[in-house]
């Protein structure tokens, strides 16, 4: 009786343990789903080994690296290095002025007009409450399974408490409940946790002994199973606390608000509690919804899923988004780009499953994904508008940068790149933005999270560059940049007001050289028209010279003829006297003959005549005596006179009548005067007198 009775003692406390235990596991695994996102020193480009991390209040990520200060935007890492690169340990900010302890000096950072950090190192020892140290905060009470694991840095909230070890971070709720405990065997990438910063209420960030972690707690979109665990999603169902799917692996359960991961479960028991696939509407959205036009970008969808209440999921690429028809309007409730989470939609239908009124299943790549729309709706309200970080541009001097906080900037004409960094703050859940450079494209570029913008040798000109930033509902924030690239130099309005000027002197110079080419035209056709009458007065002179020379060797060639005539006369008539005396004798009175014969032969021999002849010759052949006296000196006044009738071309005979004497007499004195001008026999005498 007694062993039955301790029997059931041991049964009920062995009941009661379990029963508590099933409490504490249940209140241990109702818990938010935990996105960790890692970053490595292929996303910050600098030192594996950070040591401390703050977060300002303009929402900036500050990071003690071993490699300097790392500055994280939001979107854009950026390193920042002492002259010496030393390491950094600490970092802490008061007065908007962020101070560092490194590995050789102390030291603060402020901006410069282009956004950049410069460092200044200072000679005394910093107060550590400048420094946000939470090694240093009072240790609070924390489960065994925390001691156990060798605490080291506690941080902390009211909702969330935060503890890392030497194997991971354990997050636990007010009342020390362990929630997480996150390590290298589940989302983590190192153990050895250097630092905390609480950002806010669900956001907290790592300094890792190897790279940086961002811990977002309770998201409104979570993974409830892996792909490679429960294969893709095709049908769901709940009841109660449980979720029901079916996968192309098979049939699985899962106790919603735990940590533990699906079950398999029979078809037979998965089959009552899975509701049917969602319908899809192919019909175009012009029947579907009363303003078309309000869907935007989902106006072209690819896949619309009907909700109770007239509220549609519109899916196009890795976007989705909630719409409702009421009262004659179309109205878009919210939207999720899955980017923000590092998911990715399905590429086939289906893809959103219903749960209740605000929470959805929906197929992944990645797995199958729990969202929340409230919660959404809620990210919503933390609404920062996107800003310009740093705007540098590069040519062929080197890199210049420009101010950031600016509505317009002016690059030169032969720049090669400028790089615009975008900056959305930590504080936004939401990091994507997309731009639209007015003037060269007309849509809206692909989302992105990378802060860079780059544009590579734009024309001359002015742009507008419109950058949105992502949000779960409503407008996109938008902000505007004027883009303005110089022409190049000879493009420039100083090059026209200069080309004007040149335009200007060329057409005066070729005014004036018309002018002055006018003028020496004039000039020379004056000259001309002077050198043609110049030439027409010689022409003229010529022509009377002439006409006077053709008179004067006429009168000469008359007075030749003449003289010849005469002569010929004179000597027949002294031919006649000499034959009359021949015939007659003695009766011829000697006294009568000598006496006619005495005048006839000086009627031959009349130097008058000569006188005049070479008076007449002299006129007509321009002083032909004088040059041949000048050439051959030697010459005789009887070789002159033959040299005078030859130029005339008198033949031997008339030669011989003019001067009186016999044929062979000429003929004697061509032969003499031949030598006398040192003649060759094939030179002919006549024409050389001529050309003389």
């Amino acid at each position: 009786m007694k062993q039955h009775h301790t029997y059931q003692l041991l049964l009920y406390i062995l009941l009661t343990g379990i029963i508590c235990f099933s409490t504490q596991a249940k209140n241990a695994f109702e818990n938010p789903y935990v996105l960790v996102q890692n970053y490595t020193i292929n996303d910050y480009h600098a030192s594996c080994q950070n040591w401390d991390v703050y977060v300002s209040a303009e929402g900036t990520l500050y990071v003690a690296n071993n490699s300097g200060l790392l500055e994280f935007d939001g979107n854009t890492w950026h390193l920042y290095q002492t002259k010496d690169q030393e390491a950094l340990f600490q970092i802490g900010m008061r007065n908007d002025t962020l101070y560092s302890r490194g590995e050789k000096t102390n030291g603060f950072w402020l901006y410069n007009k282009e956004m950049i950090m410069e460092y200044t190192p200072i000679s005394e020892n910093l107060p550590d409450s400048i420094f946000h140290d939470f090694r240093q905060l009072q240790p609070f009470p924390v489960p065994d399974e925390i001691e156990k694991a060798g605490p080291q840095i506690y941080a902390g909230t009211n909702t969330y408490k935060f503890v890392s070890s030497s194997n991971g971070l354990f997050v636990t709720d007010s009342a020390g409940q362990v929630l997480h405990h996150l390590s290298m065997s589940n989302s983590l990438q190192d153990n050895m946790i250097h630092d905390i910063c609480v950002q806010d209420i669900d956001q907290i960030w790592l300094a890792l002994d190897n790279g940086i972690t961002q811990v977002n707690i309770n998201p409104p979109v979570s993974r409830l199973g892996t792909r490679s665990q429960i294969g893709k999603l095709e049908q769901v169902g709940s009841n109660e606390d449980f979720l029901y799917i079916k996968t192309n692996l098979g049939y699985f359960r899962k106790e919603l608000g735990t940590q533990y991961s699906f079950t398999p479960i029979s078809e037979k028991e998965a089959l009552p509690h899975l509701d049917k696939q969602p319908s899809i509407i192919t019909q175009p959205v012009e029947n579907l919804f009363y303003e078309p036009e309000a869907l935007g970008y989902f106006n072209k969808a690819q896949y619309i899923y009907p909700l109770p209440e007239n509220m549609y999921w519109i899916v196009k690429g890795n976007e989705a988004a909630l719409f409702q028809n009421e009262f004659n309007t179309t109205t878009q409730k919210c939207r999720i780009l899955f980017d923000n989470y590092q998911m990715n939609l399905t590429t086939r239908s289906p893809h959103f499953f219903i749960l209740n009124d605000s929470m959805y299943v929906v197929s992944a790549m990645q797995g199958t994904l729990l969202v929340d729309i409230r919660q959404i709706m809620k990210q919503n309200m933390q609404l920062t508008m996107p800003m310009f970080h740093s705007i540098r541009y590069s040519d062929s001097h080197g890199i210049h940068y420009l101010y950031p906080d600016t509505q317009e900037i002016t690059l030169p004409h032969r720049f090669q790149e400028v790089n615009l960094f975008v900056s959305t703050t930590v504080f936004t859940p939401n990091h994507q933005f997309s731009y639209l450079l007015e003037g060269i494209s007309t849509d809206w570029s692909e989302w992105q999270k990378d802060g860079k913008i780059a544009f590579s040798q734009l024309p001359e000109g002015t742009y507008t560059l419109h950058i949105r930033k992502y949000v779960t509902k409503g407008p996109f924030p938008e902000i505007m940049l004027q883009i303005k690239v110089l022409p190049a130099w000879y493009n420039t309005v100083w090059a026209y007001c200069i080309y004007v000027i040149l335009i200007w002197i060329i057409i005066q110079l070729v005014l004036h050289y018309h002018l002055k080419k006018l003028k020496r035209e004039e000039l020379i056709q004056k000259q001309r028209e002077e050198e043609q009458e110049q030439q027409r007065v010689e022409q003229m002179k010529n022509q009377m010279l002439e006409t006077e020379l053709q008179n004067k060797n006429n009168e000469l060639t008359l007075q030749t003829s003449a003289l010849v005539r005469r002569n010929k006369a004179i000597q027949t008539f002294l031919d006649e006297l000499n034959q009359q005396k021949e015939s007659l004798g003695d009766r011829y009175p000697n006294k009568l003959y000598n006496k006619l014969r005495a005048l006839m032969e000086d009627a031959l021999n009349d130097q008058e005549d000569w006188l005049l002849f070479d008076s007449y010759f002299n006129s007509a052949h321009q002083n032909f005596i004088n040059r041949l006296q000048q050439k051959y000196p030697d010459l005789t006044p009887g070789d002159l006179r033959i040299c005078c009738l030859l130029r005339m071309n008198l033949s031997t005979k008339e030669i011989a009548s003019l001067l009186n004497i016999s044929v062979r007499a000429v003929e004697l004195r061509r032969y003499r005067l031949r030598k006398r001008l040192e003649l060759n026999n094939d030179i002919n005498l006549v024409e050389f007198l001529l050309k003389l």
